[in-house]
This record gives C-alpha cells, structure tokens and sequence, in this order.
C-alpha cells in the first residue's frame, strides 16, 4: 500500500489516536474460506477444552473435513469425499456411497476413537463440543441444514443431547453461503413432499439458532483479534462463490495477517465435486434419477458429467 511506510504520510480519515490502525481489504475463494476457519475452529477455547478434557465430535462434511486436516494433521483427508450430501456440478446431489472417506469422527481426549457420535454423547462430558457445517447461514446467527436422507441424517442423531444437556455445537460455514434469512429459507424450501419438480436431490432443511457461527468474519476475530466486513461476493474464473472482506485493526496484528494470508491459506486448492451416480440413485423425484449418461441432458453433458 503505498505511502504506508513514510512515518510522516497520514493516512485517509486518520484520528487522532489511531496512528497504528490500518485497514487491508483481500479475497478469498470458496477453499480458501474453509481453511481460513478450520484454523480458527481449532483454535477456539470451547474446541481446545473439549480437546483435552471431553469429546470433539465432528459430523462428516467439506468443511469439517477442513477441520479434521487441522486437528490431526493428516492433509491425505479429501474434502470432496467426505460427506454424504454435496451441492455440485450445478445441483444439489447425494455422493456415491462408494467412493466415501470417513475421517475420525469422534475425539476423546485428544485421541481418535471407533465410536459413533451418538456413543460420544452418551458419555456425558459439559466439555464435549459438536461440530458441525451447514448449507446456509444469515446475519442473525440462524444457519440452515440441508437434509436430503430419509432419516433426516446426522442432526436428529445429535440435536437432542446437544439441546438437552447445553453442551456447544460450532457451526463453521462460509460466508458464501450467506441468505437473508434462514428461517425463511427453510419455509420457502419446504421438504421433499412439497416439491413438484426437482432438478436435484428432493429436500428440506434444518434451522437451527442455538450454535456458535463461524464465518471467515470470526475466523479473523479469533485469529487476529481484528473486525471484518464483507464487502462483496462471487466472480469468475475460480473466483465463483469467493468473499472480498475488509480489515480493520492494529497495524501490527494485521500485517502478521498478511504474511499469514500469503503463506497459510491463499493458493488453498479448489475442493474436487463428487456427484453421485444417477442410474443408481435412490431419489427417485428427482429429475435426473435412473438416467444412463447417453439420457443426461445437454447441459449435464456440457459440464462433463458422466454418470
């Protein structure tokens, strides 16, 4: 920025008072969001309590799998493969069952272990923390969950311990995936039942407003100590679903920010889609289930889809 480094320079709307405050505006893509706020996630209080003394159960998801890559330290974990409903090469879709990863899922004291969420819960620890993403989130704290199982999936397993007992569930989401309002968004939406034509998965979705958001707007509270705001979203080439955000803060916090930007989250590789088979399909409303890759229409076979 230039003029920065001239002591004697002043800075556009400079108070008196705040000679060591500065403002940096950047973006970041889709990818990059989501380690931005894996490596705020792990970072939190709640997250490192729970780490040493309780649970950290963590539901399967791209974010999340961004999250296990941080507590564990394995980058082998694939985002794209480790969930089970993924919006992807343009709709939303179920993966193949196949070609799934799991991840450790379930944390006790630190350590990886082989039991279920539910398991993890019923061993009751105040510390324990859930984690767990989201497809939608709005300015009120509310997030919205897709749920496109017949069983309503892992939140009904979760949400009843998780309420009864106060224990913290962390919602990481990206601001992409910002709507104005959840609770409307999930009206609006409605479930499979009340849907006539479905180019997609058939679904309904979850509000919830009893967890703790994080957005990259926490993220860099959390990791900088510093105030976020989005300012814009989306682009192109690569740059679909980014968030352009400014940062106000102490000079010196955020030009450790900068350095931290440039050598721990930009470049973060584009999460791999991973649609699910149509012919083999269960959703049967859907538009596209049971059709052979010769019967997709063109624009699926525009994008390369071939299954």
């Amino acid at each position: 920025m230039m003029g920065k480094e001239n002591p004697q320079s002043t800075k556009p709307n400079e108070k008196e008072g705040e000679e060591n405050t500065m403002k940096v505006v950047f973006t970041l893509t889709s990818a990059e969001s989501r380690r931005l706020i894996a490596k705020a996630v792990v970072r939190m209080p709640q997250v490192r309590t729970a780490w040493e003394k309780a649970y950290v159960l963590l539901a399967g998801g791209t974010t999340n799998a961004f999250v296990a890559q941080e507590l564990t330290g394995d980058s082998s974990i694939e985002p794209g493969l480790c969930t089970a409903g993924i919006s992807s090469d343009g709709l939303l879709c179920i993966t193949d069952p196949e070609t799934r990863r799991a991840y450790p899922h379930v944390f006790y004291k630190g350590q990886p272990t082989e039991k279920t969420m539910p398991e993890g819960l019923n061993d009751y620890h105040q510390e324990t923390v859930v984690i767990k993403g989201a497809n939608a989130v709005d300015t009120a704290g509310n997030v919205g969950i897709i749920t496109a199982g017949f069983d309503g999936g892992t939140v009904p397993r979760i949400l009843g311990t998780v309420t009864s007992k106060g224990l913290t569930m962390i919602t990481p989401v990206g601001l992409e995936k910002l709507v104005p309002s959840v609770p409307a968004s999930a009206k609006a939406l409605a479930g499979a039942g009340h849907i006539d034509i479905s180019m997609g998965a058939d679904c309904g979705m979850y509000c919830l407003s009893n967890t703790v958001v994080v957005t990259e707007i926490e993220a860099i509270r959390i990791l900088f100590e510093a105030e976020a705001s989005l300012v814009c979203c989306g682009g192109v080439g690569g740059n679909e679903g980014a968030v352009t955000l400014a940062v106000d803060g102490e000079e010196e916090k955020l030009r450790a920010m900068v350095e931290y930007l440039e050598e721990e989250i930009k470049g973060e590789p584009p999460v791999k889609g991973n649609k699910g088979d149509c012919v083999t399909c269960r959703y049967r409303f859907c538009r596209y289930n049971g059709k052979r890759p010769e019967e997709l229409p063109k624009w699926m076979k525009k994008k390369g889809i071939e299954k």
